[in-house]
């Protein structure tokens, strides 16, 4: 999928929510039971949930067009280019759906398309994680100095179980052969001293989509740290 056909997609899903409320609805029934470790304003919980879910789903767009250019300035478009196909990929994946069709309890149909592309964007993150955990193994350095861990944990508690889990295993798949097909060193395709362009070769101050936060907090251990969708 193209991400101009991604981003009509979206804008036709938050015209359908904007219409019919269907994962608003479902959020406010999720509020409740949130984990404690998800902190949001108390009396503007759903929307700013809902902005988030929206902004996580619009950086996947964000992100690979980020990553298009950086594999033209760092000269490995051959497996930047195979990792952007891999993402926009997610959003022509059948979501493992049971016969009662739902997310965390709820029926997802085609009305509930911002869910449903909630999913598969959940599904392209954890693939953009997987890799950077490769390259950082590899190089010590992420393929871009972005960060999504803990805004994918929020949307695996949005989704809910056993869907998510099931995503993350599609996901890893995924990931496994990007690695396998793309990314071996011994492949011919990897420049390892393409490492430190990619790291280095941007400025990350000039990628917003890098750097933007929301206002979504999401607490580990002692502390509590402001989670991002594009952290």
């Amino acid at each position: 999928m193209s991400t101009n056909i991604l981003r009509q997609s979206i804008e036709h899903a938050k015209r359908l929510e904007a219409k019919n409320g269907q994962l608003t609805a479902q959020l406010s029934l999720q509020t409740p039971s949130l984990h404690r470790a998800i902190q949001t304003p108390l009396d503007d919980t759903v929307p700013v949930l809902l902005d988030f879910v929206v902004r996580y789903i619009e950086h996947v767009v964000e992100f690979v067009d980020v990553l298009s250019i950086i594999g033209i300035n760092a000269n490995c478009c051959e497996y930047t280019e195979a990792v952007v196909n891999f993402c926009t990929s997610a959003f022509d994946q059948a979501l493992p759906l049971s016969n009662a069709q739902t997310l965390n309890g709820q029926k997802l149909t085609g009305q509930n398309a911002l869910a449903t592309l909630m999913a598969q964007a959940y599904i392209a993150h954890r693939v953009i994680e997987e890799v950077n955990e490769h390259f950082a193994q590899q190089f010590n350095e992420p393929l871009i100095p972005m960060d999504m861990t803990r805004s994918n944990l929020i949307i695996h508690q949005l989704i809910g179980e056993p869907l998510a889990n099931q995503l993350d295993l599609m996901a890893q798949g995924i990931a496994e052969q990007l690695k396998r097909d793309y990314l071996r060193l011994d492949s011919g395709i990897f420049d390892q001293n393409a490492s430190q362009e990619i790291a280095w070769g941007i400025e990350i101050t000039h990628w917003p989509c890098l750097t933007d936060t929301l206002a979504v907090n999401l607490s580990l251990g002692q502390g509590s740290v402001k989670t991002t969708g594009v952290d």
